[in-house]
């Protein structure tokens, strides 16, 4: 990789294609585009390995098209489960092109570029039937799917000439034609990014003809999470100042299952996951009010129990927390209660058997302490069926964006799918697209902002990185109330606005970037958590708990300059067409 890792770059640079993240979405992004015969520069904020998909161990969904023709699964089994797992705000028309192109355009590309799925002794692929699946359907590497993902695609730009890597570089904002002062247009054009070379403290401006955002979701906006340090929020917080519409932020998935530790090294790093495989039909772990129990309590919350989806399991656990004043609950995967010997728990869950036992817990012998943590950003951009933007030449692929397939709750193991899948139709929306044209007729500027260098005060922006952090955690999380909300509101508003104060008067580090985005995303997600006054999918209010058809059975649209508003769907369109 060092031979790929620029050092010194010139201020200005001009490339057809950017892409602004390096998880899977961005990788097959950057791969689509060199095997269709184009360069593009690739920008990631740290290492082209350090992303949210390392993380996602369960696996990748996908209908194989000879088990529909052996009568094993089916179509209609998968576009169900997911449309019953989002809550009534999924796309039917998109979720079915998805899980028609999940195993042709996502698994078998990653097969055919050498991702190494596991198999049984007889060459069959492992299938896992996770939470909320009726089938088995999940290809796996084991529990580190995402890893082996990453790894491998990461190889594969690594020795690509056509694709320019600039590691340790963040995206400050992006470059539209309307920001520059040309003439005010009803669509707006982007015209590439500003990008700080954090090693060098450069700022470099980035012309590009068609710019993807794969920039992933926003978990750090809370306490506690499964997400890396670097999901900020930051593509869907340069896409708001941008003026694209963002859509349904008040649905934030959390992951009912993440290891509790009562003494943490940091307590606000990112949680160890426990994957939903552990819950699945495939496994049968149950999530117990003891460790010596071996009683399903989420039954009483919902028929399925530990199988159901994240938003049901994780409420049932918030809950009974509360309730009982627990600091956590106990996942429980040993042979009395799943039938699993320890070998198979061994051999299928490696990373996880290793990371308990060192952690004290021999998962094969003991039951699991767990607790929720926020997991996933079922919003994001608002994009069309092929992953374009309201603004033209930018796109959106993976986490950050909002393809209406997700609707108020992700369906496990549906999202490394929608990142390979989106990968290849955002490319190809944006090669069959007039792109150059504009830009040529562009003069872009060089990036303008504070000059003053001062050293910020680092325990200054940790305190405001906490607090956002804590407040998000504390009023906006698993179950919320209209009180609740308005106390993060106004706590989220002044922070907001300092730190745009603090960007506008100091020249930009990554920390000052990032902050400046959280806090904007976290505004983002109360305020559309008020707006929506009903309780659906990954969004909860006890003050209005039931779900409301009626009124909200629509995509909750926030806009720069203009505000909320429900967009009802459009029967046969995409969210950004209704």
């Amino acid at each position: 990789m060092a031979k790929k890792t620029v050092t010194s770059r010139p201020e200005r640079e001009r490339t057809p294609f950017l892409v602004i993240g390096s998880g899977l979405a961005g990788l097959r992004a950057a791969i689509e585009l060199s095997e269709s015969g184009q360069k593009c520069i690739l920008v990631t904020k740290s290492k082209l390995t350090d992303s949210n998909t390392i993380y996602a161990q369960g696996g990748i969904a996908a209908v194989d098209p000879l088990r529909v023709e052996k009568g094993l699964d089916s179509y209609e089994s998968h576009m169900d489960d997911t449309i019953r797992a989002g809550d009534g705000l999924c796309l039917p028309e998109i979720v079915r092109r998805f899980v028609e192109g999940a195993y042709p355009d996502a698994v078998r590309f990653l097969i055919d570029h050498g991702v190494p799925f596991s198999t049984t002794v007889e060459g069959e692929y492992v299938l896992h039937q996770e939470g909320g699946h009726a089938s088995p359907r999940v290809y796996c590497r084991e529990d580190y799917t995402g890893q082996a993902i990453e790894q491998r695609l990461v190889e594969i730009v690594t020795d690509d000439p056509k694709i320019q890597i600039l590691e340790n570089h963040a995206a400050i904002n992006l470059i539209t034609r309307n920001k520059i002062g040309e003439v005010q247009s009803v669509r707006d054009h982007c015209l590439g990014a500003w990008v700080l070379d954090c090693e060098t403290g450069l700022v470099r401006t980035i012309e590009a003809a068609g710019t993807f955002l794969a920039t992933g979701g926003a978990g750090r906006a809370f306490m506690y999470t499964s997400n890396p340090e670097n999901a900020t929020g930051d593509g869907i917080a340069m896409a708001y100042r941008a003026g694209a519409r963002i859509a349904n932020m008040e649905f934030f998935q959390f992951h009912p299952t993440v290891l509790y530790e009562a003494n943490p090294t940091d307590p606000s790093e990112r949680r160890f996951l426990l994957t939903e495989a552990l819950r699945g039909e495939s496994i049968g772990g149950r999530l117990t009010l003891s460790s010596d129990s071996t009683e399903d309590f989420v039954l009483s919350y919902d028929p399925q129990g530990s199988h159901g989806t994240r938003d049901v399991v994780a409420r049932a656990i918030d809950t009974v927390m509360k309730e009982q004043g627990l600091p956590h609950v106990w996942l429980n995967v040993t042979e009395p209660v799943t039938g699993k010997p320890p070998e198979f728990i061994r051999e299928h869950f490696p990373k996880i058997y290793e990371h308990c036992r060192r952690k004290g817990i021999d998962i094969t012998m003991e039951a699991i302490p767990v607790v929720p943590a926020a997991h996933y950003t079922c919003g994001g951009v608002l994009v069309n069926e092929s992953g374009c933007t309201d603004i033209k030449g930018l796109f959106a692929i993976g986490e950050v964006a909002c393809t209406g397939l997700m609707g108020a709750n992700r369906l496990a193991s549906n999202s490394l799918s929608e990142c390979a899948f989106y990968g290849k139709l955002a490319v190809e929306a944006a090669l069959g697209a007039d792109l150059s044209s504009t830009v040529q007729r562009v003069t872009v500027p060089l990036w303008k902002g504070s000059t003053v260098h001062p050293e910020i005060n680092r325990s200054m922006l940790n305190r405001f990185w906490d607090t956002t952090r804590a407040t998000m955690m504390d009023y906006c999380a698993v179950n919320r109330h209209e009180h609740r909300l308005q106390v993060a509101l106004d706590i989220l508003k002044g922070l907001a606005q300092i730190t745009d104060d603090i960007y506008l008067h100091f020249y930009p580090t990554l920390e000052i970037i990032e902050l400046r985005n959280l806090a904007l995303v976290a505004r983002l997600i109360v305020e559309s958590a008020m707006y929506r006054k009903e309780s659906r999918g990954g969004h909860f209010r006890s003050d209005c708990p039931d779900r409301n058809d009626q009124l909200y059975l629509g995509a909750t649209i926030i806009q720069r300059d203009i505000g909320l508003r429900i967009l009802n769907r459009g029967c046969g369109s995409s969210l950004l067409n209704s």
